[in-house]
């Protein structure tokens, strides 16, 4: 990471002419320069600091993330998931209870065909970080991530930086961590 940036890049040099040569001088000053330490570094410096922690186990700060909570709606009907990851929907004959949150699957397949649940891996970082991406959820939010946590048994930690599960812009759903299979089971089954 950088340390500074050119600060003074954005002022206007018409705006004070009497300061465009005190503007160059602090300009080549504040140049782009390296930090003294790595991301890795400063979160095992700062954040992650053994003496970090002891502090706050004498002042009494709890770090430990909330317990999470049982799951709210089980599997209403038996599915089978081909290899591909397809699974049928629940035929007419199912009786599904009311959702406050609805997943709609992918559309514009050959022959009419129903599609795939949104639920897509995500490889980055050269394959050493996998996400869990979940797209097309409508109706509540809140209450789809609270079952998410549940089947997925993440904790809701005491640091928001710290929470494997984020709301991307336009409303994807990220896990850290390949869930792929489970969250698929888990959505066939509602």
């Amino acid at each position: 990471g950088y340390c500074a940036t050119g600060l003074f890049s954005s002022l206007n040099k018409a705006f004070a002419p009497s300061l465009n040569s005190e503007l160059n001088d602090a300009r080549s000053m504040v140049t782009q320069r390296r930090c003294k330490h790595s991301s890795t570094q400063l979160k095992r410096k700062f954040f992650q600091n053994p003496a970090r922690a002891r502090v706050e186990a004498r002042r009494g700060v709890d770090r430990t993330p909330e317990p999470v909570g049982p799951r709210m709606y089980e599997a209403v009907f038996a599915f089978t998931m081909l290899p591909n990851g397809w699974s049928a929907p629940p035929g007419p004959d199912v009786q599904l209870p009311e959702y406050p949150f609805q997943m709609k699957r992918t559309k514009n397949k050959p022959s009419n065909a129903i599609g795939f649940l949104p639920v897509y891996s995500k490889f980055r970082k050269d394959g050493t970080k996998t996400t869990t991406l979940i797209k097309k959820v409508k109706g509540d939010r809140e209450a789809f991530i609270r079952e998410l946590r549940a089947v997925l048994d993440l904790p809701v930690p005491v640091l928001a930086r710290e929470d494997a599960l984020r709301i991307r812009v336009g409303g994807t759903i990220e896990v850290d961590g390949n869930h792929v299979r489970v969250v698929k089971e888990w959505l066939s089954g509602l």
